[in-house]
């Protein structure tokens, strides 16, 4: 079974290494968060492409047709709650998901509420962040449960 299971997880990790690169925004102005997700998403298909407020992300996000938004709790331009709705009305519905110093149940409960996908804590860890965009990601494509046609 452990081979099986090896055989798979290297399978998938192949075609993550020779998919064409998917766009990233990355709404953050704070360089350490640019920095460590560039470094972390080198040699993946994720391209993350800054963007340093809100209309910015919003506008590079529509004209990349970005299937997942990575984006700063604290980014300026406007209130992460009041923003997502005006990225999530792009024709594409892009995923969001929101980095945060902390991450509970009302945060998350909040950003899903306003329309957003996950909470991305930091420290970023590369397999969780590579899984939470491979699952958004997943989630972008077939549509489900909600994303209009």
């Amino acid at each position: 079974m452990r081979n099986v299971v090896s055989a798979v997880r290297e399978r998938f990790q192949n075609a993550r290494r020779t998919s064409p690169a998917i766009p990233v925004p990355l709404g953050s102005n704070r360089d350490d968060d640019c920095l460590a997700l560039q470094a972390l998403l080198q040699g993946t298909r994720w391209m993350p492409i800054q963007a340093a407020n809100w209309s910015d992300m919003v506008k590079l996000a529509t004209q990349v047709d970005a299937p997942v938004v990575l984006c700063d709790h604290d980014l300026p331009g406007v209130e992460w709650q009041k923003g997502i709705p005006q990225l999530v009305s792009a024709s594409n519905t892009p995923c969001l998901i929101l980095l945060s110093d902390v991450s509970d149940p009302y945060l998350w409960d909040e950003l899903v509420r306003h329309g957003g996908f996950d909470v991305l804590t930091r420290p970023f860890q590369r397999e969780q962040l590579l899984a939470m965009l491979d699952f958004a990601y997943t989630h972008w494509r077939t549509r489900w449960p909600s994303r209009p046609n």
